[in-house]
């Protein structure tokens, strides 16, 4: 007996015992035959009204495949921080909460619950309940913690595209030594004190570092 279960969730482990509903319809998905059937009843179990072939097994394939049948309109927000956390224009967003510096959002899909998603300075996490989106954030922040310590050498070469007079006119300009070694934290910061500068004369060099500033 089919067990009714979220939309992401359904998604994610492509249960053949396990439904969702959107609207007002239970969707379950067929693997074999590689479609999503939609059942007439929310409340319970209606008639067939089309299986939808699933075109591609790959990122939100069932966010897909239900826009397909509900012919829904493709939008991303032109809010980029909403559209940082809405990803798919098939999705809406709702603001929940803001809590300490963090905002708390709610995605949909036709009005029924997607997911949890916490925004903190550009980092996004993703989870089926609040708990869980905080969890997600908490390691992406800590994975970017242990980047922004990594140790970059202020040296010549290829990867660096720095020339020996393009590297001492640099460091000089940014209060660096040529030869030391700096976490990647203490040069975005470095960089950014002097961002005008550095995009006119250094901009092609930067990538070597991994720091993206906004040279517009």
């Amino acid at each position: 007996m089919e067990q009714e279960t979220s939309l992401k969730n359904l998604q994610t482990h492509q249960s053949a015992s396990a439904f969702a509903v959107v609207g007002d319809y239970r969707i379950l998905v067929d693997n074999p035959q590689g479609v999503v059937h939609f059942y007439e009843g929310r409340g319970g179990w209606g008639r067939l009204v089309r299986s939808v072939p699933i075109e591609k097994w790959s990122g939100d394939w069932l966010i897909r495949t239900i826009g397909r049948f509900f012919r829904l309109n493709y939008q991303l927000s032109d809010d980029k921080v909403i559209a940082s956390v809405q990803r798919n224009g098939y999705l809406t967003v709702q603001v929940e909460h803001h809590i300490a510096g963090a905002v708390l959002y709610q995605r949909a899909l036709k009005g029924e619950f997607w997911d949890y998603c916490v925004s903190y300075r550009g980092d996004v996490g993703f989870g089926a309940t609040v708990r869980t989106a905080i969890a997600d954030l908490r390691a992406k922040l800590a994975t970017r913690t242990n980047v922004e310590q990594a140790e970059i050498a202020l040296q010549i070469g290829s990867a660096s595209r720095f020339t020996q007079q393009q590297l001492e006119a640099f460091c000089e300009a940014n209060g660096l030594m040529p030869g030391r070694h700096y976490t990647r934290q203490h040069l975005r910061q470095a960089i950014l004190r002097q961002r005008k500068m550095n995009c006119e004369q250094f901009r092609n060099q930067l990538a070597y570092f991994g720091i993206r500033i906004n040279c517009k």
